[in-house]
């Protein structure tokens, strides 16, 4: 019995520390989704990089419908953006962070 226990132990010892230990630095996407759940279709969208002089990095080639989802591929590696959309009834932009995740969901 004693070394069933001692076998445990040993087990716990080894799996703790790898599921403990922290996982790299997130890496920037190469593709991005974006989902429109929104009821009126998303006209156009898309991503600046920081700075005054904002360069279009990615951006949506055809509207989206109410309810629809795509992909877009980035043309920079970078996690920090500008992102800017337009709807049939309002427009707006937000900064994101794209290495802590690479999903933009639209909502009312």
């Amino acid at each position: 019995m004693l070394r069933a226990i001692l076998a445990g132990l040993a087990i716990i010892a080894i799996i703790a520390p790898a599921a403990a230990a922290p996982k790299g630095k997130a890496r920037p996407p190469s593709v991005i989704d974006v989902s429109n759940e929104r009821t009126v279709a998303l006209k156009a969208f898309s991503l600046l990089t920081m700075g005054p002089n904002g360069k279009a990095v990615a951006k949506l080639t055809k509207p989206l419908a109410a309810g629809g989802k795509t992909r877009i591929r980035l043309a920079s590696k970078a996690c920090e953006y500008i992102a800017r959309w337009e709807f049939e009834d309002a427009g707006d932009e937000a900064q994101v962070n794209l290495c802590s995740d690479p999903k933009i969901v639209l909502t009312d």
